[in-house]
């Protein structure tokens, strides 16, 4: 009776065998033995030392074999898919373990094999079309935009690029004259040869009707210039047999320059496109180029700005905004006197303040203001102000250090108070307070003159930070320092690894020493060795995936530590402000956590050389501040090779002479 089921069950199994395309095999974990059956479950082939014949002799893609090894080891459950190299064609195999009753996988372990290739090519034309149109074969105008949006959003800082945007002139008489299929042959014509002008790396799409688009990344303006020039006469060597018919077109150039961001797809089509009308008013059968980015004001307010501000500023991030023009102006008042006004239109405001406070004189000044149209000057002359009015004020400030005012409720005041704090017909002030080193040394005043207004969790949020960021650079100019000054605020966490941005991480680290609270604490300044290597051979995205490992592992060690302070400082690079005990091998302990990591990523990437080097700085009385610990412990990581017997470096002052030079 057992037998004659037995035989039921392996008849089934023949016919699924049979029906569907798949092949079964079985692998015998302890001897390392592989075993096909064909359709009638006949031993057809069997493999001794399976593992070994993987790594060596199998037709399994090189990249695949570590998945087919933790497959039939089982550290890898349910369905595995693979590439397999055969007369120089990928087939794709897709593994499933089947349970088989009373057998232990641990010891037999049986697999259903199919053939998927058809299935995802098919998959992958469906996809392409998705992406392509289908007229041209080049990218429609959703995917073209998004790959065009990606890359600007991430380019190198010294990345330059340019765009161009195409029109076929007169294409409709073409239509007209010759018909619709003559028409679509001419706009295939000028894909294949744009297609054959251009680079892999470029995007190209049909937005949709004749007209064409043209991103060109990592060129120079001299070379997109050429490359204008260069397709204009192309397209008027196009011609088609038995048709009297001279194919030109009009085209509008923009080039977006090194150390330039915030610009997207839209922005750029919209100045390219100012510059193919351009082209056409001048005669068609030519380009333009666009002569200045500011061409296009993709938002348009009741408020026309006065002067030559950037558009950008007026779309992007306020606080990114803030950090660019104090970034790129040489002069601090000038850069004041841009950014208020860039705020005061963002915001509709009609005044902004910068105010001096002496509170042990009780006595308030400007120090810089920006007016509209609307509204008077304020504080020509200092005012004063008393104690009492002073404390109603700071206790009224929230967790952004912003407080709002309206005219009609400012009973908590004294009638002088009042009277200086609402001065110049204000009917709503915004005040956001300013510090120097815990210091109060002011406030900022966002006033609207004409109504009153509400304002926003979300506007307070920005406008205080904002007012971090000025009162900063302000504090570095009253010493006299030059030097570059930024103090990233914006954002807290890393939205790679979920740690503490490198600009907080500098201003807790700042805090800590200082505050001599450090003494018994190592700066440690990670990275790996050959990054750049490893997301080349496996991709970005994997090369994510292990900077998120390093932090989550590092994380769980340190999860008991209290006075830790750990940032992703850029790419693959990380800090530590960390306790230890003075007496403990603390490098050997470093060194220790450092290969077990190496160890654990190694085994994931077959053929990764996984090399993580850790500089360190032992905190002591006396230093000079928090960039001193992370300069020398950096010193001390950059001494370590590839070729250094540990991954950790204990800073000996040997670099002590260059950093002071900085």
């Amino acid at each position: 009776m057992q037998r004659n089921e037995c035989e039921q069950k392996k008849e089934i199994l023949s016919a699924i065998l049979k029906n569907c395309g798949m092949v079964f095999c079985e692998y015998l974990v302890k001897e390392d033995r592989l075993i096909f059956y064909d359709d009638t479950l006949t031993v057809k082939k069997e493999i001794s030392d399976y593992l070994e014949y993987l790594q060596h002799d199998s037709f399994i893609h090189p990249e695949d074999r570590w998945k087919m090894k933790d497959f039939y080891q089982g550290k890898i459950r349910g369905e595995t898919e693979v590439r397999l190299l055969h007369d120089q064609k990928t087939i794709r195999l897709l593994f499933q373990a089947i349970p088989v009753g009373g057998v232990d996988a641990s010891v037999r372990l049986s697999v259903l094999v199919k053939d998927i290739t058809t299935a995802k090519d098919r998959e992958a034309l469906l996809e392409e079309r998705a992406m392509k149109d289908s007229l041209t074969s080049l990218y429609n105008h959703f995917f073209g935009k998004e790959l065009i949006n990606e890359y600007l959003k991430n380019k190198d800082p010294y990345a330059t690029c340019g765009m161009m945007v195409i029109d076929v002139d007169y294409f409709k008489q073409a239509n007209d004259r010759y018909g619709h299929l003559f028409g679509d042959q001419v706009l295939v014509e000028l894909a294949r040869l744009l297609t054959r002008m251009f680079d892999a790396k470029d995007v190209i799409m049909r937005p949709g009707g004749d007209e064409f688009v043209v991103f060109l990344k990592d060129i120079s303006h001299a070379t997109l210039v050429k490359k204008a020039m260069q397709l204009v006469k192309a397209v008027r060597e196009i011609h088609f047999e038995g048709k009297d018919y001279a194919m030109t077109c009009s085209m509008g150039v923009c080039f977006l320059k090194e150390n330039v961001s915030g610009y997207t797809y839209d922005q750029l089509f919209e100045n390219a496109d100012w510059a193919l009308y351009r082209a056409k008013e001048n005669g068609r059968n030519c380009y333009v180029f666009c002569d200045n980015l500011q061409r296009f004001e993709l938002m348009e307010t009741d408020k026309s700005p006065k002067g030559n501000i950037d558009i950008r500023y007026l779309h992007n991030d306020i606080i990114s905004t803030a950090f660019e023009i104090f970034e790129k102006m040489s002069s601090f008042t000038a850069a004041m006197k841009l950014l208020m006004e860039v705020i005061g239109y963002r915001f509709q405001l009609d005044r902004i303040t910068v105010i001096r406070t002496d509170i042990k004189e009780k006595s308030a000044g400007r120090q810089y203001q920006w007016v509209s149209e609307y509204a008077p000057e304020v504080l020509d002359e200092p005012g004063n102000f008393t104690k009492e009015d002073f404390i109603t004020l700071f206790q009224s400030y929230d967790e952004y250090q912003t407080t709002v005012l309206q005219c009609d409720n400012m009973g908590m005041y004294s009638p002088g108070g009042a009277a200086l704090l609402m001065q110049g017909e204000a009917k709503t002030v915004l005040y956001a307070a300013m510090y120097l080193e815990g210091k109060y040394t002011g406030a900022i005043s966002y006033v609207v003159c004409r109504e009153k207004r509400y304002w926003s969790k979300q506007n307070r949020k920005e406008l205080g930070e904002v007012t971090k960021i000025i009162s900063a650079h302000l504090a570095r100019k009253q010493e006299g320092n030059r030097d570059e000054y930024r103090e990233t605020y914006w954002t807290d966490y890393d939205s790679l690894t979920g740690l503490m941005t490198f600009s907080r991480f500098r201003i807790e680290a700042e805090h800590f020493i200082l505050g001599d609270y450090a003494n018994s604490h190592l700066m440690l300044y990670s990275d790996f060795i050959g990054f750049k290597s490893f997301n080349k051979k496996f991709g970005y995205c994997v090369g994510d995936q292990l900077l998120k490992e390093y932090s989550n592992f590092f994380i769980e060690k340190l999860e008991n530590e209290e006075e830790v302070f750990f940032t992703r400082v850029v790419s693959d690079q990380f800090l530590l402000l960390i306790p230890y005990k003075k007496q403990s091998d603390f490098l050997g302990e470093i060194d220790r956590l450092n290969k077990e990591f190496e160890k654990t990523q190694s085994g994931k990437f077959p053929g990764a050389k996984i090399h993580l080097r850790t500089g360190v700085y032992i905190i002591e009385p006396g230093c000079p501040s928090a960039s001193f610990a992370i300069d020398a412990a950096n010193e001390a990581r950059k001494q370590i090779t590839k070729d250094s017997a540990v991954s950790v470096k204990l800073y000996d002052g040997s670099g002590e002479e260059k950093m002071q030079g900085r």
